[in-house]
């Protein structure tokens, strides 16, 4: 995977950055979708073990966490 990253960075004209590679970019792709059920990611990102998924790839931001708290207080105003 990493010549295959490699080759496609050049490609594309994309500065070299270290410990930004593909890896990182499943990362960004796990976060992002969090909001999808976790069966569907999986496929979606070719994890076989969702438990990989959740301990390396998806990582907590406050946006996210954020706007939980704010749905569950909309749901106790209720």
């Amino acid at each position: 995977m990493r010549s295959w990253w490699e080759a496609a960075r050049g490609r594309a004209g994309l500065l070299e950055i270290p410990r930004l590679g593909w890896h990182a970019l499943r990362r960004k792709f796990a976060s992002e979708l969090k909001h999808i059920p976790l069966r569907d990611l999986c496929e979606l990102g070719g994890w076989k073990n969702p438990v990989t998924l959740l301990k390396c790839y998806q990582h907590p931001d406050e946006i996210t966490m954020r706007e939980a708290l704010r749905l569950r207080k909309a749901i106790g105003k209720r």
